[in-house]
């Protein structure tokens, strides 16, 4: 009850109904170990390696087990196979987690985290016309003969493989005969049918939902890498905080001891509680620091604008001056000669009237 007001007390009831909602919302926040998308790819990881280890640990000692289980002992050493494989690419994923702080390089680990959400949008639209083609396909095609379409695995791929305009026994699917179970016939299908499937499935999955995606993920590139310093910054911060985050608490306060001692760090609010996606921080400080950035470069061409004018009225104020100055100096010469001019003349006349006095004398 420390935190209600004694002057203005809650209503009976309403302190329950504070500390309740309170409670929910610890409860439903989320801490930002958990809101980190790559924290829960760590943990992948280190799944993937644990099972990938017991699977290896047993192939190499499990000499009893070869013995006991000789038919399933060689599916379960490819499958060992398998996952070495799957998690040694995870571990070289792992890579990008730590070249986004690079200014170079994380942008472009940005724009493949957003990508992902592209490819679930487009994977949407992809899987609403392949589901169909493929059965279209398995309806007509199943029993050709080709090996292309021999099964469901195998149909499915090359339906797929389609996209690609891959090899996919286009002229042995062309010239087949159908064995019907429904009718109990043998008929054989016309070619303009082979052409009209192809021609559909090539026209909206190979040139539409292809072509879809390659723009939305130009979007995204877009957008990400006109932001490119600034995501960059954001990147590193988030290290910086997961790092924090995961200190001692020993050296948690030596840590922030030394920042607010010798380096004076701004102090600002923030609040982990918030539950605001990675996507929408992104951009919200990304917009930001380009409006800081544009106000400084406005100021500075202000400023210069300013300065300049300033230098101008100085220049012209100082060569006003000094055309004065220099007027004032030729009026002072003019003065002067015509001073010395005068004085030559006068002492003349004076020199001539002492002559003549001597010869009187």
């Amino acid at each position: 009850s420390s935190g209600i007001n004694a002057e203005w007390p809650l209503r009976p009831g309403e302190e329950k109904e504070y500390l309740e909602s309170q409670a929910e919302s610890v409860r439903s926040s989320t801490s930002p170990y958990r809101r980190d998308v790559w924290n829960w790819y760590d943990w992948l990881t280190y799944i993937s390696m644990l099972v990938t280890s017991a699977m290896v640990i047993t192939c190499l000692h499990g000499d009893s087990l070869k013995e006991t289980y000789k038919k399933e002992y060689p599916h379960f050493a490819l499958w060992t196979s398998r996952m070495m494989c799957i998690t040694l690419l995870l571990i070289w994923i792992k890579l990008f987690k730590f070249v986004r702080v690079y200014s170079f390089l994380g942008p472009f680990v940005v724009i493949l985290m957003n990508t992902l959400t592209d490819i679930i949008k487009i994977v949407f639209v992809f899987v609403v016309f392949y589901v169909p083609t493929v059965a279209v396909f398995f309806q007509f095609y199943h029993n050709s003969g080709d090996p292309y379409f021999g099964g469901v695995r195998e149909m499915m791929f090359t339906v797929y493989r389609m996209l690609l305009v891959d090899d996919y026994g286009y002229d042995d699917i062309r010239n087949f005969t159908l064995e019907t179970q429904t009718v109990g016939v043998t008929v054989t299908p016309d070619t303009w049918w082979t052409d009209v499937i192809v021609a559909y499935w090539l026209m909206f999955g190979a040139i539409i939902i292809l072509n879809l995606f390659i723009a939305l993920m130009s979007d995204t590139f877009q957008r990400v890498f006109d932001n490119a310093g600034e995501v960059a910054l954001l990147e590193r911060a988030s290290i910086i905080v997961a790092i924090e985050d995961r200190l001692p608490a020993g050296r948690k306060r030596k840590f922030l001891r030394y920042l607010k001692e010798k380096c004076a760090p701004l102090e600002s609010y923030y609040d982990d509680d918030l539950g605001e996606d990675e996507d929408g921080e992104v951009k919200r400080y990304a917009e930001q620091t380009f409006d800081v950035v544009k106000s400084i470069q406005s100021q500075v061409l202000e400023w210069r604008h300013d300065a300049g004018q300033d230098l101008k009225l100085a220049l012209r104020q100082q060569s006003h001056e000094h055309q004065k100055q220099i007027r004032r100096l030729d009026e002072t010469v003019q003065h002067l000669r015509r001073v010395m001019e005068a004085q030559n003349r006068f002492k003349q006349p004076a020199k001539g009237a002492g002559t003549g006095s001597t010869e009187i004398g």
